[in-house]
Order: C-alpha cells, then structure tokens, then sequence
C-alpha cells in the first residue's frame, strides 16, 4: 500500500498523458534554503522562526499589491551544511542573497532590495517525499545526476505541483517547469538550457504564463513575445517593429482525448481534457 502514490507518475507515463500547460503560475519565485525535514506542506508547517514567517507572508503580500503572484519554495543541498540562501526569480531576472541566519532575511523588502543578479541557470528538483513518494523516489535520482553536471547549481526542493509528472524540474531564471526529467534524461535536459533552449519533450509550461498561452507558445514563433492572454486564447509578437510587429492569436480548448489522473494525497480519481491549439491566425 506505501508504494501506490509512488506509481503515480508510471502511471501517467503510461497513459500517454500531455504534460504542455500543467505548469502552476507564478510570476515570483521565493526559494528559501531549509534544511530540516520537510512536511507534505512544508511552507506552511515548519520550524522557521516566527519572525521569518511573518517575512515570507509579508513578502508574498506586497508582490500582491503589485499584481503578481509570488510563491514561496523551500530548497537544500544534502551536501550542504554553511550559510542560508535566498533566490528571487522575479519575471526573467534570478537574484541571489546568502546569509549566515534566517534574522538576515527579516528586514529585505525584495520588492526594493537590490540583490546580487545570477546569471547562470538553476536547477530545482522537487524531492518532497511526504508530499508525495514519487517525488522522492524519482526525483533524488534525477537531483544526483542534475549534481555531477552543474554542481552546486543543482537544488532539490519542496512540491511543485503535478507530482504525477515525477521527476519535475523547475529551471530559473527562465521560469520553466519541465516533468518526467528521469535521471537518464537529465543530461538531455541540461544540454537544452545551457544553450539557451527550450527543452521542449519535457516542457509543462512556462510559469510565468496562464495555462492557455503555455500551450500556445510551443505552436508559437520561436522567440514569440507574449503579449496578452485570454480565456481562450494568447497573442504573441513576432517582432518588435512598433505598429508595424507582425502578431500571431493562437486560440486554445480541450482537446479530445480524455485522460484520467490516478488518486494519489488523497485527492480523488479525476477525468479532463488537456488543452490544446485549435487555430493559429498571423496577422
């Protein structure tokens, strides 16, 4: 019985699910270094002083105000046991603030503190076992083999979201979440983001997109702009030529094929439609 949340992800696998468009949006990420266990929802029920989680609520409050959705992520190393740090992955731009105590965080105001800009890519695979167990049993793989390519620029971290998709890796600054990344496709996977690419096989989307226009970029243009999303449809910018930009208006709905997500955290059997492009007009 322990061992049929961890079949989740086989199981999805199995049924040929899509995963383009199951990414969580998120326009901010807070990636806070914890090291202690982790618990099914561990940003919530941990053991942070009382005064960094007044930080964090009031952090996500202010991004709020702004209009964005922030999120916060715990994060660790194994292999790491000195310093603390902090990534803020704000809409493309990654920065970064390493402190010797949680007390250092307290007073930032990261909508105005001017931390120190990462230029290189990060990688964040979700290993929260008691969220769900193929996320520990799948992901802790993908994390060593994401270790012995890029170093201590490799993190695990608390849930994601679409833990049926195991091993999901989110990759910042470029704000992607890509699933089933198994530790045998890891150096595939990182082959396509230190050139700059998309990994487009293991794409769930781009956070920092609603669901429909995640869909719609992999028909998009390549380097299309993203500049308005609606319900039913996002458009993108082709090229920046003022009022004379060429513009692509994909239109997205559910496809046809029906596919059913297996129970797992408690959560019942569900049936749904994944989205798909249904017309893509240039103009």
């Amino acid at each position: 019985m322990a061992d049929a949340p961890a079949r989740c992800a086989e199981a999805c696998l199995a049924s040929g699910e899509p995963m383009l468009g199951s990414a969580i949006n998120v326009d901010v990420w807070l990636m806070l270094e914890y090291r202690l266990a982790w618990h099914a929802k561990a940003t919530d029920h941990n053991s942070l002083p009382a005064s960094t989680q007044h930080w964090l609520s009031a952090t996500v409050e202010r991004y709020t105000a702004l209009g964005k959705k922030a999120r916060v992520q715990f994060i660790r190393r194994p292999e790491r046991d000195h310093d603390l740090t902090l990534f803020v992955a704000d809409r493309g731009r990654l920065t970064r603030l390493d402190a010797t105590n949680y007390a250092e965080f307290d007073a930032l105001d990261l909508t105005l503190d001017a931390l120190e800009t990462v230029d290189e890519p990060q990688y964040f695979v979700c290993t929260n076992a008691k969220r769900d167990l193929c996320c520990s049993r799948l992901g802790r793989p993908a994390y060593a083999r994401l270790h012995a390519l890029v170093g201590g620029r490799a993190w695990q971290t608390t849930h994601t979201g679409g833990h049926r998709f195991a091993p999901n890796v989110l990759t910042l600054p470029d704000a992607r979440l890509y699933g089933r990344v198994f530790a045998d496709d890891v150096e595939r996977l990182v082959a396509s983001i230190e050139a700059g690419e998309i990994a487009w096989d293991y794409l769930r989307g781009t956070t920092a997109y609603p669901a429909v226009a995640q869909v719609a970029e992999r028909a998009a243009s390549p380097g299309a702009r993203l500049l308005t999303c609606e319900a039913d449809c996002a458009t993108f910018e082709l090229s920046a030529d003022g009022a004379d930009a060429q513009r692509q208006t994909l239109r997205v709905g559910p496809g046809e094929a029906v596919y059913e997500s297996p129970p797992s955290c408690g959560k019942p059997v569900d049936q749904y439609r994944p989205l798909r492009v249904l017309e893509v007009e240039t103009t």
